[in-house]
């Protein structure tokens, strides 16, 4: 497009690896090696998102405004007026300052954002473009840029997308094309319309398994690794949730009277209002729709209590289960808010302190509009256990002995190293590297199973590997740099880990990333660890078929970005089936030892892959039938799904079957609901009822074919909707 529009070009991308790949592509299609290049002045300019969207506050304009707010919030909170708290705050020093400088952070972003919706008046954007950004649109301008590719564009919903907007109102008239892989999700009415003032309707679409079908893309599988805390881990999770334990105890046992936790249930359910005279004949259907949460929570307890249900509630499988965290939460925020909060009597004021405090240990905060969400020392826990640690080990170990030299691995990490120390109530419990990159390599080059693989690390700080592997990996990385680069060395850090480096400007992550990934290919290295901002999304190695996800992002585009790392096809090997892998750390008997669960299920909430039986559906259970969307399966469980794991991981032929290529399909989403076979209910127990609505939100709307048999243990589960790939009818 760019060839036939005929105009100077500009190619904005989101991270270097992108940038990269762009310059190397184009060498491909021009007769000119030098038509495309990193430099505003280039014909075809391929510049960053951050090259033109930098920000800066030379006249302290933003920061003014920030503290100046920041003051005034703090009066509001403190009954100061707003002089007295700048006067205070102006000599505060060590921890109180840091954290002021913090808050002030966080406000001038939002300041940021309220400027580019031309919130402050004659406060511009170009006003606070960096001197450098401005020194570039001016050359694009004088050039006479008159097309703009905006790859990767869904990051353009967002900051980023008023910054774009005004850089191309700007340029005058040019012709705009967006590019990207995975359609933003989940947007605000006002994202979604920048996002669609900015690039307009989508020309193109096609779902990810209809191209895999097609060939296109490669066959993939999902797999998952389940582990349980270490056991110190486990005690220190174990005496936080005692006190909320010793709550839901009290709750379930509570004697009749006005305060009775069980009789506030069956009145909300029952009458579905305090009120019973108010709203006694609303039907079941009717409070359903108004408050989904308070149903199902309060149908589960009642279930789990042994108490009859209202008349109208149904009994499907998510309303059986035992009432998670997330159903608590509802409960109690509607018990302290409508029945405690205007009862003036001491024990109504002692149970809702009593309820506060056992929230308080797991990181929430109960106000009077309700229950906050706050950073949870026990979500932290389980996402960076260290059990996950040795679980990642076990799974590039099965994968090594699947696939032998053949791996080309990849583990995605949240950050390359810890950025700070955990909380002082999880020192001695949780490591402070714990679940970065760092961890990962030290981990993988420590055991005699995996240490043959070389781990090598690729951050936008440079490449680093094992003392043991430094000597190969620096000979590999410098056969294949260009002639200019000297100095070689191998750097050890104190991290335990050696820095492989050359010495000159043009040491860069845009040339570092390439060689690693041209290592990984020869088989130099087989297993780069990265994070997701670096390696997450745009890198591209057709090599890669194992992917091991140890981040925390559960939004689709997130998800999806990570997926696609695998995807490629490789004509080395046209046979290619890619394993992605999530390593989910449970604790199923704790009140939020699911948390990691629950955002396992979130990220494939996103995801269409074949189940056992061959059907493309999203959901955990393409994983395994035995994980459903609404609780983790016992632990005891565990030990036998990840045997499974390890089978599957080994049968890429079957694999490769399940998907059918070539075969015909339909091209399209069906909502389904798997019904396992059993004893008719009565027909005087029936409802006339919507069926409860799955845990990935989608309303199921036709019934499935009875399931086939399904080995021990097997549990029913919503199927969600499937970009259905198999034989008509799917």
């Amino acid at each position: 497009m760019i060839r036939r529009l005929g105009r100077p070009a500009l190619v904005l991308v989101p991270n270097t690896a992108v940038q990269a790949q762009w310059l190397r592509a184009v060498e491909q299609f021009a007769d000119d090696p030098d038509i495309a290049a990193a430099d505003p002045d280039a014909p075809i300019a391929v510049l960053t998102y951050q090259a033109l969207c930098r920000l800066d506050d030379p006249a302290g304009v933003l920061g003014d405004v920030a503290w100046a707010r920041w003051a005034a919030e703090q009066a509001r909170a403190t009954g100061q007026t707003v002089e007295e708290v700048q006067r205070e705050a102006a000599g505060w020093t060590g921890h109180a300052s840091d954290r002021r400088e913090r808050e002030v952070r966080r406000i001038t972003a939002t300041i940021k954002r309220e400027i580019a919706r031309a919130e402050h008046g004659d406060v511009g954007l170009e006003r606070l473009l960096a001197s450098g950004a401005r020194e570039r649109v001016e050359a694009l301008r004088r050039r006479g840029v008159g097309t703009i590719v905006l790859d990767e564009c869904h990051h353009l919903a967002s900051l980023w997308g008023y910054l774009v907007r005004a850089v191309v109102e700007s340029l005058g008239e040019v012709h705009l094309i967006g590019l990207t892989a995975t359609p933003p999700g989940e947007l605000t009415r006002e994202e979604a319309g920048l996002y669609d003032a900015l690039l307009g309707a989508v020309d193109f679409t096609i779902p990810t398994p209809a191209v895999v079908r097609e060939g296109h893309l490669a066959p993939y599988q999902e797999l998952a690794w389940l582990t349980r805390p270490l056991d110190s881990e486990a005690r220190w999770l174990a005496e936080h949730d005692l006190r909320f334990r010793e709550l839901v105890t009290a709750l379930h046992e509570d004697a009749p009277g006005a305060l009775s936790f069980p009789e506030w249930v069956i009145t909300r359910l029952g009458a579905r209002s305090r009120d019973a005279s108010e709203e006694a004949r609303v039907s079941w259907a009717s409070f359903q729709r108004r408050q989904p949460a308070l149903a199902r929570a309060g149908a589960r307890f009642l279930s789990s209590a042994g108490l009859p249900l209202p008349h109208g509630a149904p009994r499907g499988e998510g309303y059986r289960e035992e009432p998670n965290l997330d159903d608590w939460l509802v409960l109690l925020e509607d018990y302290a808010l409508r029945c405690l909060q205007a009862e003036p009597s001491t024990e109504a004021g002692d149970r809702r302190e009593a309820i506060a405090a056992a929230l308080r240990e797991l990181g929430f905060t109960l106000t009077r509009q309700g229950i906050r969400r706050g950073a949870s020392d026990v979500d932290r826990l389980l996402t960076r256990s260290a059990a996950k640690s040795i679980a990642l080990v076990e799974v590039v170990a099965c994968e090594y002995q699947a696939r032998s030299d053949e791996l080309r691995a990849l583990v995605l990490a949240d950050a390359e190293s810890a950025s700070s120390a955990p909380a002082a109530d999880l020192l001695g419990t949780l490591r402070p590297e714990a679940g970065t990159a760092v961890e990962a390599v030290r981990g993988l080059a420590a055991d005699a199973r995996t240490a043959p693989l070389r781990p090598l690390l690729v951050s936008g700080r440079g490449l680093r590997c094992s003392p043991d592997d430094a000597e190969a990996l620096l000979a590999a990385i410098r056969r294949r740099a260009p002639e200019a680069l000297g100095d070689w060395r191998a750097v050890p850090d104190d991290a335990g880990l050696v820095r492989l480096e050359a010495s000159g400007s043009a040491w860069q992550p845009r040339l570092w990333v390439p060689l690693a990934t041209e290592a990984l290919t020869a088989g130099d290295t087989r297993a780069l660890v990265g994070t997701r901002a670096l390696l997450g999304e745009g890198w591209d190695a057709p090599c890669l078929n194992c992917l091991v996800d140890l981040t925390a992002a559960t939004t689709s585009v997130s998800v999806t970005q990570m997926r696609g790392r695998s995807l490629r096809l490789d004509p080395a090997h046209p046979d290619k089936i890619a394993s992605n892998w999530d390593v989910v750390c449970v604790a199923p008997e704790l009140a939020r030892g699911d948390a990691d669960y629950a955002r396992f299920v979130r990220k494939h909430a996103h995801l269409f892959a074949p189940s056992e039986d061959g059907v493309i559906e999203a959901g955990p259970s393409h994983v395994h039938p035995a994980l459903g969307p609404f609780a983790p399966p016992p632990a005891a469980e565990f030990a036998e799904i990840d045997r499974e794991m390890t089978r599957r991981a080994r049968e890429h032929q079957r694999a490769r079957e399940r998907w059918g290529i070539g075969e015909p399909y339909l091209g399209e989403e069906r909502e389904t609901l798997v019904v396992r076979p059993g004893t008719r209910r009565p027909a005087a127990a029936v409802h006339e009822e919507p069926p409860p609505q799955p845990a990935v939100g989608r309303r199921p709307a036709a019934l499935g074919p009875p399931p086939r048999p399904r080995a021990p243990g097997w549990r029913p589960r919503w199927r969600s909707p499937g970009s259905c790939a198999g034989s008509p009818p799917c």
